[in-house]
């Protein structure tokens, strides 16, 4: 099952990001759901920002 997963993960991956799209798409309407996605690229940029920038090693390191 493991080897399964690694052969095939963005595939899976794709198809559990475009199944959780599609159910927001169908509940949510369009622009609801645009805002939700660019409100998590907003946070993911902002967290891959902070990182790079040792933001939270200074709170790791004060234990």
């Amino acid at each position: 099952m493991q080897e399964l997963f690694q052969r095939y993960k963005y595939g899976i991956l794709g198809g559990g990001i475009g199944l959780v799209l599609a159910i927001l798409l169908l509940t949510m309407g369009f622009l609801k759901t645009l805002l939700i996605i660019v409100c998590i690229f907003l946070g993911a940029y902002a967290g891959f920002y902070l990182n790079a920038m040792g933001f939270f090693d200074r709170f790791k390191n004060n234990r």
